[in-house]
């Protein structure tokens, strides 16, 4: 015989408010797992615009991107010192190398990149060092640097600062992602084609100087195309092609190769010697644990009279050291320099020429560059004060 028995109201009220809950955290689970196997791409910031990336790279593009080693570059600037110090509001733009890496990624992926490649191109600076650039100098006795340095501490920064088992942990070694694999061929390029790296310098670089508007910007990205057969950058509008190749010439002339700059570079390397020396820095401080800031800060305070003085010589080098084409009255020459100035391909008919060819105008300013950072002459003003030259 069955017995039913009738719950009081009060328990059976109790009970419905208990279904209705676990109704509830039932749904909000299937809620949260279907978002988290949608296709649903992640979307990641860039000056260019938002990235987006599908479930298949997200992973693995979001565990670098918030990794420490990558978060490290935000704090080491585009053009170093240059940044840093007076210039009468010249060069004290925000501009990062973690800036120009997510730039990097944007126009990889936007030009559909292999994965591989993808990768390499958000980390391809994850190696720069405080001031990036000064090191070519600070680790080279060559008198024009090692533009290359950085290139050489890639696959050792990796193992050393824990980027290797994030690659591996989604199936790619390091050699996998090296810029230097030569089968990379949208990412970097022998000058003065152009690349990747190249293009998002030009591009970001002149944006943020307000040298071309973002609508400028977009022009260029639109007429550019990378041929997979040939593995060469080329462009289907002239106009967008000038527009590029004058920004690298402009920047090239204001900030790459400049007699203030590279001289700025000489002091801050001798600055960083004698803290090193006197143990207010390190090897670690310089390639690792401080960023751009930091390190300037570290100069400043210090007590001692020889990097005082070399101080005193950085924070003058906008107002003391300018060009000239008079060896005579120089006091210091730059030789063999790297040119950054690029001569972009333009389809015409069914083939490409470059720049050069199509432009004299910007052929003669392209060879007069070239020319100039073979050699050129910087003269130091003495301190206000002081007659005698340097």
């Amino acid at each position: 015989m069955i017995i039913c028995r009738t719950l009081p109201a009060s328990r059976l009220h109790h009970l419905q408010r208990f279904s209705w809950q676990v109704l509830l955290v039932h749904l909000c689970v299937l809620g949260f797992l279907a978002k988290a196997n949608s296709r649903d791409p992640e979307q990641i910031e860039t000056y260019y615009g938002v990235l987006e990336l599908n479930l298949t790279q997200a992973p693995l593009f979001s565990e670098l991107i918030n990794s420490q080693p990558v978060k490290r570059l935000k704090l080491i600037n585009q053009y170093g010192i240059i940044q840093l110090i007076d210039s009468e509001g010249h060069n004290n733009e925000s501009y990062t190398r973690y800036d120009h890496s997510l730039g990097v990624l944007y126009l990889l992926n936007y030009f559909t990149a292999p994965f591989e490649e993808q990768v390499s191109g958000l980390l391809h600076d994850i190696s720069h060092t405080a001031f990036s650039h000064v090191s070519d100098y600070l680790f080279s006795t060559n008198s024009a640097g090692n533009p290359n340095y950085h290139d050489s501490l890639f696959l050792g920064f990796l193992e050393k600062h824990g980027i290797t088992p994030i690659l591996e942990n989604h199936g790619l070694t390091p050699n996998d992602i090296d810029p230097e694999n030569i089968q990379f061929t949208m990412l970097e390029r022998e000058l003065p084609d152009l690349c990747a790296d190249r293009l998002d310098y030009i591009l970001q670089g002149s944006a943020r100087r307000e040298i071309l508007t973002r609508a400028e910007v977009d022009q260029i990205i639109t007429s550019l195309h990378h041929d997979p057969f040939t593995n060469h950058w080329y462009f289907s509008s002239q106009s967008s092609a000038q527009l590029l190749a004058d920004a690298s010439l402009e920047l090239n002339k204001n900030i790459f190769v400049t007699a203030w700059g590279r001289t700025l570079y000489r002091w801050t390397t001798e600055t960083i010697r004698r803290m090193m020396y006197i143990n207010e820095l390190t090897l670690e401080d310089i390639k690792y644990q401080k960023g751009d800031d930091e390190v300037w800060q570290s100069m400043l305070r210090s007590k001692d009279t020889k990097v005082a003085a070399l101080v005193e010589k950085i924070k003058s080098a906008w107002y003391r050291v300018y060009e000239t084409t008079d060896a005579r009255e120089a006091s210091t020459t730059f030789e063999n320099l790297r040119c950054r100035v690029v001569d972009p391909r333009v389809t015409v008919s069914t083939s490409w020429e470059r720049l050069t060819t199509l432009s004299p105008s910007f052929k003669r300013r392209y060879q007069a560059e070239m020319e100039r950072c073979r050699r050129f002459y910087a003269v130091i003003r003495p301190p206000q004060g002081d007659s005698t030259p340097e």
